[in-house]
């Protein structure tokens, strides 16, 4: 039976640069780019934030809360899917049917 892990594959700070702009060309999601170039969505994203120099989410302040505009409140009733990817393979999905 065939292995469904990824190999692991290093690769340059050339290669990232090259990657991360053919995803900016090519209109694709980043998530639908890591899927089909079979990339770990997080280190692409690592790869991506740290070649522009900015430090990761959680050196932010932290904060208890994370306001939504009124505007964005669901109606009564209605369905919604949130999905908070955690890194390390590890996705955190709600639902509400």
């Amino acid at each position: 039976m065939p292995s469904l892990t990824r190999t692991h594959r290093r690769r340059s700070g050339d290669e990232w640069k090259r990657l991360i702009a053919e995803q900016q060309q090519s209109g694709l999601s980043q998530q639908v780019f890591c899927r089909d170039k079979g990339l770990a969505l997080s280190t692409f994203c690592n790869r991506k934030r740290r070649l522009a120099g900015t430090k990761p989410a959680s050196h932010l302040p932290q904060s208890d809360w994370l306001e939504l505009p009124v505007g964005l409140a669901p109606s009564a009733g209605a369905n919604w899917d949130i999905e908070l990817d955690l890194g390390d393979g590890v996705c955190l999905r709600l639902r509400k049917r």
